[in-house]
């Protein structure tokens, strides 16, 4: 018999042994580091589990970075806004009616706070953080205000605020100061007082109501006058022996102000033997001709008139001068810059600003469009009837026009309108006429009482460059109540036209609307897959500009005679106490908290940014819950238990010593060696 080793493989047994210590070589890696592999080749069939785990990871990580920079941006407008809402508060109080302070102190100084507010709420919009500019929406690499004093004074050649102030007043006194409105007496009818605006234009005073106490007097109700003139009233004395004027009876003529607000002028009847000559009365005559006196009555009564409105002018005329041209200077979104065209004293028009001769007060990101005026349209509703009120063709008209002037870059542009006709009936007859020489376009649509359910109204409205994009309204009539892009077919043709009227303005302000946009979404960050933080800031927003608006138009305004007065409480310091009341009331109107519920109010976009908050804390919330799951996992798949490895190491090792030993044994064994 033979006897070699091919009875015991020592081959066989060297390839295991190698194995174990392969295994011991990874098993003391594995305690020394507490993973279980050094590379990914080496995860087996754990690597995708890894993978994933780690982009997973890395995700998060990079939404928590996201979270923490716009946490630091969301803590400078909570403390900005809160700020502003003081400031707000400070405004209201430091301009009261008839609170003219110890010696006209709050008169002296109103002018310099309000410059300081003024000074803080620039400084606020144009402030920054890590370089990103946050007023100017999606615009983060300048600034979007220039500084107080180029919006005010001007620079290089730009006109500032002060300038267009300047020639808004010139614009709304008008020649001889009395508000662009004046009295005449034609010979032929002494009687008869007539007051008219100087012209159709949008400066100075616009007649709005007449009325009196007492007869003795006919009044007409505002209508247009003889070209060139505008609208126009008369006062009629009646000629005795008809009932006439009283001594103590009021004729009281209503007007509307350029900034939007009202005034009264009140012209109280007096007898020559008790008139005190002060404004706001007029002698009743006393001549024994019938005809002779009531014609003096109506002559004081036209110089009356003069006298208060030259009186009325340098007070609620020029702070109402004052915050329209804020308004016109501190434009709004989706509204161009407008200035006087011309001499102001004697302009007719608006001309919209060029970048060239007039400061722009914002340069950030602004929509081109705004909700509030319907995108510069303007909408009209009349009823054409005879004298007798029972016309034989009655019609209803609807308008539609751009506001003048027109801006390119601003505001819906009208392309046209067309009719749709229902298979029983005629549809509204409609006509469209496009701006001439970069006038504004309009639409009318006519009702003649033969509308029938199914007749509609498109128009198309063009949104300024860079989207150029075509918006269609179209309004269908109903014979019942009507929903959204419907008109209620009326009993009557002007209830027809009143209800497409009505229809039309809901339509296009919410076409407007959506073009507009929101100023929140011009900046937004990712928190989550599924989620966003929309909190873009744009420092032309309603809050932000009546703030501006308010505290230039007060810091422009001064009150010089107060400074060298003796007496605090002269009758010469009564226009200027006129002029600080007209103005305070008007501050009051713009910062009121009832405009605390209008879109882009301090207090509403002070809301907005806390559901962004609280939309970006429970995101991250959710991160670091899931974070923690994840970690778990990934130590699951990838790190080691040290107790465990080093039993498997003791183990190893005793295996591996007896197979050393079993093989020197065996490697020993030869017949010699057994002889």
């Amino acid at each position: 018999m033979i006897v070699n080793k091919s009875m015991f493989p020592l081959q066989t047994g060297f390839g295991v042994i190698s194995k174990m210590q392969d295994k011991f070589a990874t098993l003391q890696m594995q305690l020394g580091t507490g993973v279980k592999a050094q590379t990914l080749a080496d995860m087996g069939r754990d690597l995708p589990v890894s993978l994933s785990v780690r982009s997973r990871l890395s995700t998060i990580s990079g939404y928590n970075a996201s979270i923490e920079q716009v946490s630091l941006r969301l803590s400078f407008y909570d403390n900005a806004l809160s700020r502003m809402d003081k400031i707000e508060g400070e405004a209201r109080n430091s301009a009261q009616l008839g609170q003219y302070g110890t010696n006209n102190i709050n008169m002296a100084t109103i002018s310099a706070q309000s410059r300081a507010r003024l000074d803080e709420m620039v400084t606020m919009l144009n402030s920054d953080v890590g370089g990103r500019y946050l007023f100017g929406g999606s615009v983060t690499d300048k600034p979007p205000l220039p500084d107080t004093d180029v919006l005010m004074n001007g620079a290089g050649g730009r006109a500032g605020y002060q300038t267009v102030l300047t020639e808004r007043r010139a614009a709304d006194a008008g020649v001889n100061g009395m508000g662009r409105v004046g009295a005449s007496i034609d010979p032929l009818s002494p009687n008869v007082v007539t007051v008219s605006e100087d012209g159709v234009h949008p400066f100075g005073f616009k007649l709005s109501t007449l009325s009196s106490t007492g007869g003795g007097v006919t009044l007409s109700e505002p209508k247009a006058g003889p070209a060139p003139l505008g609208d126009q009233v008369s006062i009629s004395f009646h000629n005795p022996p008809a009932d006439t004027v009283k001594p103590g009876q009021t004729i009281t003529l209503g007007l509307t102000l350029p900034d939007g607000t009202e005034t009264q002028i009140t012209l109280t009847a007096t007898d020559a033997a008790n008139a005190t000559g002060k404004p706001g009365e007029f002698i009743i005559g006393a001549d024994a001709d019938p005809a002779i006196a009531v014609g003096q009555t109506a002559s004081n009564f036209m110089d009356a008139m003069h006298a208060k409105l030259a009186q009325t002018a340098p007070g609620e005329l020029a702070a109402a001068s004052a915050f329209a041209a804020a308004e016109n200077f501190f434009n709004a979104a989706g509204e161009p810059v407008l200035r006087v065209s011309g001499n102001p004293a004697t302009a007719t028009a608006l001309r919209v600003a060029s970048p060239n001769d007039t400061v722009m007060w914002y340069g950030g990101q602004t929509a081109a469009v705004s909700a509030v005026g319907m995108g510069r349209l303007e909408a009209s509703q009349s009823y054409d009837a005879d004298a007798a009120g029972v016309p034989p063709s009655p019609t209803g008209r609807v308008s539609l026009t751009e506001n003048s002037p027109v801006s390119p870059a601003h505001g819906f542009r009208i392309t046209s309108a067309v009719t749709g006709q229902s298979t029983s009936g005629t549809s509204p007859a409609t006509t469209y006429s496009p701006g001439v020489s970069g006038g504004p376009a309009s639409m009318n649509v006519v009702f003649d009482g033969t509308e029938q359910p199914g007749d509609s109204v498109t128009l198309t409205l063009k949104e300024p460059a860079p989207s150029n994009r075509m918006r269609e309204v179209t309004l269908t009539a109903v014979s019942g109540k009507a929903g959204p892009g419907q008109f209620s077919i009326g009993a009557s043709i002007e209830e027809t036209s009143k209800n497409f009227e009505k229809a039309m303005l809901r339509s296009v302000t919410e076409a407007a609307a959506d073009a507009e946009g929101n100023p929140r979404q011009s900046v937004s960050a990712s928190v989550e897959d599924a989620g966003r933080v929309n909190y873009g800031m744009q420092a032309n927003e309603s809050g932000y500009l009546r703030m501006m608006r308010s505290f230039a138009a007060m810091s422009a305004e001064t009150y010089p005679e107060v400074l060298n007065a003796t007496d605090p409480s002269a009758a010469s310091l009564d226009p200027a106490k006129q002029r600080f009341d007209a103005m305070a009331r008007r501050q009051q109107l713009q910062l009121s908290e009832a405009r605390n519920v209008e879109r882009g109010s301090i207090e509403l976009v002070a809301m907005e940014i806390g559901v962004a908050w609280s939309t970006m804390n429970a995101a991250s919330q959710r991160h670091t819950n899931y974070k923690a799951q994840l970690d778990n996992l990934l130590s699951d798949v990838e790190t080691v238990s040290k107790e465990d490895v080093a039993m498997e190491i003791m183990a190893l090792q005793t295996r591996l010593t007896a197979s050393y030993q079993v093989t020197a044994m065996v490697s020993k064994l030869s017949l010699v060696n057994f002889l």
